[in-house]
């Protein structure tokens, strides 16, 4: 493998998922999302997923925030407009809530990620001796806080139901769709540390490792998106 090259692309990809997270922000700051914690959502997906984040957001990110925006929300009490963002989220095709259900997971998993992967540079964890043992552990661990975190803020948006309640059911929601994301993302990880960069070191400052995270998020969504039908379908999670 041509390692100038190969850190040439990775840096192109990586850069470019930093520009398109910087754009998506730059958009939820004048066109506020109906549901509030998908503003953040979009912006960690666009780390990882350059041109399909965009693709998504201004396919469906957008159409929705515009059609709450049409209708005067200040004279309206706030169970109605509850109701309304409800209704809007059955109008949409079947595949658009899957894949906002998708990438609302995948936000917390990237973000829990990050924050991992930082972390253990400066702070090394070790499981069984291994640290990427620890460092997966650690994502993971991160991944599911941050992930029910996202879900709850989700629910309570959408229900006035109880503190307890809201975090049983954004537990329920989120942990299967979760354990899927990380499977895929941790999968792909493997084959590029064991099997792909064997001979040599995947240092977490390369451009080469957050390239290869990049494409671990695709595998994860990608995994989670089947999982996210069934939970669907099964009346566990609520499409987005």
């Amino acid at each position: 493998m041509n390692t100038m090259f190969f850190n040439a692309v990775s840096c192109f990809f990586v850069c470019a998922g930093l520009i398109i997270a910087l754009i998506l922000a730059i958009n939820v700051i004048f066109h506020r999302q109906s549901m509030k914690i998908m503003n953040i959502v979009w912006v960690l997906t666009g780390l990882w997923g350059h041109y399909f984040a965009l693709f998504a957001y201004y396919t469906f990110g957008v159409r929705k925030d515009n059609m709450v925006a049409t209708v005067p929300m200040e004279n309206m009490k706030m169970d109605m407009k509850i109701s309304m963002e409800m209704d809007m989220s059955e109008v949409r095709p079947q595949w658009q809530s899957i894949t906002l259900s998708a990438l609302h997971c995948g936000a917390g998993c990237t973000l829990a990620d990050i924050i991992g992967e930082w972390f253990t540079y400066w702070v090394p964890l070790q499981i069984g001796g291994s640290l990427i043992a620890g460092s997966w552990a650690l994502d993971f661990v991160l991944a599911l806080i941050l992930g029910v975190f996202f879900q709850f803020i989700a629910i309570r948006e959408m229900e006035a139901i109880s503190f307890r309640e809201a975090v049983s059911r954004a537990f329920k929601a989120d942990f299967f769709s979760l354990l899927a994301w990380q499977v895929g993302m941790y999968s792909w990880m493997a084959v590029a540390t064991f099997i792909l960069f064997k001979d040599e070191s995947l240092e977490k400052t390369s451009w080469t490792f957050w390239f290869m995270m990049q494409i671990a998020m695709l595998l994860g969504f990608m995994v989670s998106y089947p999982v996210n039908v069934w939970l669907i379908k099964s009346g566990i999670k609520k499409g987005m």
